[in-house]
């Protein structure tokens, strides 16, 4: 795998993540789905979204809701990191190309805007050759 990079600096985006407690429990369980976060020194935001096999859905494939917390967690992620406290108010998601289970995935997010208290993310969950299996805004 190439990531993390090098380069790459590993950050605890939420202040309570040293206490256990992400926004969902399995995001801190390898047997479902694990997350890790890094800043690139472009000044990027990624996770790293590793799906075990207890997040299978049809036959060694993460399930859809796997995948949508893998995104949803990056986006609000993204935004604590940048000084954003917020919560999903909504989320749209495209599914590209199913996820193998035992894979590991890395979740590119991007800040697209801020207006009043809405905050505006986008993200990309991307195998090792550059391949879209999701994307999401929200």
């Amino acid at each position: 795998m190439p990531w993390p990079e090098p380069d790459w600096k590993q950050v605890e985006p939420f202040p309570f993540a040293e206490a256990g407690r992400p926004f969902t429990g399995t995001t801190r369980d390898p047997r479902f789905l694990s997350m890790r976060y890094f800043r690139r020194p472009d000044g990027g935001f990624v996770g790293l979204a590793s799906f075990g096999p207890q997040s299978e859905g049809a036959p060694g494939q993460a399930h859809g809701g796997a995948i949508l917390t893998a995104l949803d967690e990056a986006l609000g992620a993204a935004a604590w990191n940048a000084g954003y406290r917020v919560l999903t108010a909504r989320l749209s998601t495209e599914f590209r190309r199913a996820v193998p289970v035992g894979s590991e995935l890395l979740v590119e997010t991007c800040l697209r805007a801020r207006r009043l208290r809405l905050v505006c993310l986008e993200g990309r969950l991307l195998g090792v050759g550059g391949e879209l299996y999701a994307a999401a805004e929200g």
